[in-house]
């Protein structure tokens, strides 16, 4: 095996490592990204209940006869 060949095969292994590098780092680019789609989904859920949740809350405390609970009561 001349020095020529040598360089051709650890060029060629080279290259299946890096190919091999890249086929890795894209599946965990796709699991990822399939995580952040899921994440964002729960948090717009999440979100949307939370002002389904304000706005109930708020509408109990105007039903309230009571005053609010950072007042103080009317004969102070």
């Amino acid at each position: 095996m001349n020095r020529n060949d040598q360089t051709n095969m650890e060029a060629e292994a080279r290259l299946v490592r890096l190919e091999e590098l890249v086929a890795h780092q894209q599946t965990a680019i796709e699991d990822l990204s399939r995580q952040l789609t899921e994440s964002w989904k729960q948090s717009e859920k999440l979100r949307s209940e939370l002002g389904r949740l304000t706005d109930r809350f708020q509408d109990m405390e105007d039903a309230a006869d009571s005053p609010p609970a950072n007042q103080p009561p009317p004969h102070w």
